[in-house]
């Protein structure tokens, strides 16, 4: 959070000493830190919300992708899936026609 050095907090305690006096300094730092633990624990919170937030999104882009390549593939499905059904048809057309010209020529012997 801060970049400070021990002689900083040094000069802090010092100034702290000075200022608050030696039967006060224990109990305002006792606040402070309880602050600082506060902050702390509401940046910690607020970054967990924000990469909560991204993965979210991250998933919704993914479901979408997901959707759209499933479609495809349903898509593709229904294309074979026609192209089969008329080959058969065919397939039976030419074997229905060959049924005939065979009865008919057996017909005809």
């Amino acid at each position: 959070m801060f970049d400070s050095g021990f002689l900083e907090m040094l000069v802090i305690g010092v100034i702290a000493l000075l200022v608050i006096g030696p039967e006060r300094l224990p109990e305002v730092a006792a606040k402070v830190g309880k602050i600082i633990g506060k902050m702390k624990a509401f940046i910690a919170t607020t970054r967990d919300d924000i990469e909560r937030e991204i993965r979210a999104d991250e998933l919704t882009n993914m479901l979408a992708k997901q959707k759209e390549e499933i479609g495809e593939l349903r898509d593709m499905m229904k294309n074979t899936q026609q192209d089969v059904s008329s080959e058969l048809n065919e397939a039976s057309q030419i074997l229905d026609e060959s049924m005939k010209d065979a009865q008919s020529s057996i017909k005809n012997k």
